[in-house]
């Protein structure tokens, strides 16, 4: 039985290094046999976190294939020694969505940077873990930490475009 993976694309740049490792990603999910799809936040209208009686908007097409996802991938650049801001009002979000209906997701971390991928390490992975392992209670499926990139799709042909397609593969 194959699987659903949703990867969750938290960059603002079209084309940029972060939507280069999730085609990476989704390319190995699909040789894997599975399928998935990658929703760039950066073109949808998701409000910050209002409280529990929230406006609708495109955060309950997000919900929806999140529901019916075996797999989350998490995939953002380092700004400012952490996610985007499209991507910390989507986690914002979540918790109008209830942790019942979240349970039981595998989920792996797509980052990059700039900045060496020590510093996506010491700045960005333990948030990452703090929020959707511990609080959350998904299982961690690993991590692609891809340091000094910069120019958008600077990444392709780095190693870390393979290593996004592996980790795409083993979801």
């Amino acid at each position: 039985m194959s699987k659903k993976i949703v990867i969750i694309n938290g960059s603002p740049t079209p084309g940029g290094n972060t939507r280069c490792l999730c085609e990476a990603v989704l390319k190995g999910v699909k040789e894997a046999g599975n399928e998935g799809i990658i929703i760039d936040l950066a073109s949808l209208s998701i409000a910050p976190y209002s409280g529990p009686s929230q406006a609708e908007d495109d955060m309950s097409k997000v919900t929806a294939e999140i529901r019916t996802a075996d797999a989350v991938v998490i995939a953002s650049p380092l700004y400012w020694m952490q996610f985007t801001g499209q991507l910390k009002v989507w986690m914002d979000r979540l918790s109008t969505v209830g942790k019942d209906a979240l349970a039981g997701k595998e989920t792996a971390l797509v980052a990059c940077a700039a900045s060496p991928a020590e510093v996506i390490e010491k700045n960005l992975l333990g948030y990452y873990r703090m929020c959707f392992i511990d609080s959350l209670g998904w299982k961690d499926m690993g991590n692609v930490l891809a340091g000094g990139v910069y120019a958008p799709g600077q990444v392709m042909g780095m190693p870390y475009t393979a290593q996004a397609e592996e980790l795409g593969k083993e979801l």
